[in-house]
């Protein structure tokens, strides 16, 4: 236990480490072991025990009062941080723009969790503050509650962070090789588990995350949340619940794909455009997250198309749009060369990383053949 300025006791704060298999105090990790902070060019690693070290003198710091700051924003009743019976601060993921732990504060039975994202260089503290201004922006414009909410900023000398709730049982998921002709999705559980969701269940995966991404898009704008990435782990779920519950786990940034401004008044084209982009970089990903590129079976085009059409027929309730089965008709009508050569701008007009080009280049005419043969059975039940 600490004592604080104001005398009474709090709980210190414990470290560890997920190793991907289990969780474990930061005094058994390997000692020298480095996180992977030297993505981006002149960047320095550093340590686990130097990264946690640092973050939990922050928590703590001034009476932990950036943990206080936390539990006032919370929706009351919440409890108090000296009513607290543990602190827990886990290293769980680390990528080129920030590492994310997780803080678990235990009241007896019960605990609050919350997602810390953490960044150290000057460029890394850059890319977090307009991440955490922007989820600030959408979750204020768009109370819909699949993005989390930013609860508290924070900076120290060379430590930046901000922290949002943590979605409570939502995993990644991911294609994953299996010795079958396409790939798996498998679901990451806490400690290594991969768990395989039955291909019936696929396309409630897709039809989730489309409905989601559909549902923040500006459609004066067309500004959408982009880019996002499956290998990232952006998309979470909870494989429990039925439906499965899926969330979006961060926004980097929020502009129209649309490569002519003055296509923008066009809802018809527009609502194209974004559809068609679903339907290719949903079905991207790499496997385990990590490996080599990899996509999604055609079993998935049908939970895309019921989500877009879900999220955009919700949309037209309160702003003039055309139907979504106007825009699938729009597709229809055009001849398998159209098709292709609309898909190829759109691929290009969203392109995210270099190696994706040739990757896709070989699957958009198959795609589209794909995603008309799944509207037209559409049409038919």
């Amino acid at each position: 236990m600490d004592i604080d300025q104001r005398g009474t006791a709090v709980p210190s704060i414990e470290c560890f480490v997920n190793t991907g298999l289990r969780k474990i105090p930061i005094h058994e990790e390997a000692p020298g072991r480095s996180i992977s902070l030297e993505k981006l060019p002149g960047e320095t690693s550093m340590t686990y025990g130097q990264y946690l070290d640092s973050l939990a003198r922050l928590l703590s710091d001034n009476s932990f009062e950036v943990l206080r700051n936390i539990f006032v924003k919370l929706p009351a009743p919440a409890p108090r941080l000296e009513e607290a019976s543990s602190i827990e601060l886990t290293a769980e993921k680390h990528g080129a723009l920030y590492s994310v732990s997780r803080l678990r504060v235990r009241f007896g039975a019960e605990a609050r969790q919350f997602a810390v994202n953490c960044a150290f260089s000057p460029r890394q503290q850059a890319f977090l503050q307009i991440e955490a201004d922007l989820l600030a922006e959408l979750t204020e414009r768009f109370p819909l509650g699949f993005l989390p909410s930013p609860l508290v900023c924070a900076q120290a000398p060379g430590l930046k962070l901000f922290i949002a709730e943590w979605f409570e049982n939502h995993h990644e998921f991911h294609l994953s090789a299996n010795g079958e002709a396409e790939p798996v999705v498998k679901v990451w559980g806490d400690c290594g588990e991969r768990k395989i969701i039955e291909r019936e269940k696929i396309p409630e995966l897709y039809a989730g995350a489309a409905n989601i991404l559909t549902s923040y898009l500006d459609v004066d704008s067309f500004c959408q949340i982009y880019p996002w990435h499956h290998a990232a782990g952006d998309f979470i779920l909870d494989a429990a619940k039925e439906p499965p519950s899926l969330r979006l786990v961060t926004a980097r940034g929020y502009r129209s794909l649309l490569s002519i401004e003055s296509d923008r008044p066009d809802k018809m084209l527009g609502g194209l455009h974004f559809f068609v982009n679903l339907c290719i970089r949903l079905r991207l990903d790499r496997l385990d997250g990590v490996g080599e590129p990899a996509w999604a079976g055609p079993e998935c085009l049908p939970g895309i198309i019921r989500g877009f059409s879900q999220a955009w027929e919700t949309r037209r309730k309160t702003v003039a749009l055309p139907e979504a089965e106007e825009i699938f008709s729009l597709f229809q009508a055009l001849s398998p060369e159209e098709r292709l050569e609309f898909a190829q701008t759109v691929a290009s007009d969203g392109m995210v990383e270099a190696d994706e080009d040739d990757f896709l280049s070989a699957r958009i005419f198959s795609c589209m053949a794909e995603l008309a043969n799944a509207l037209e059975g559409r049409e038919k039940t």
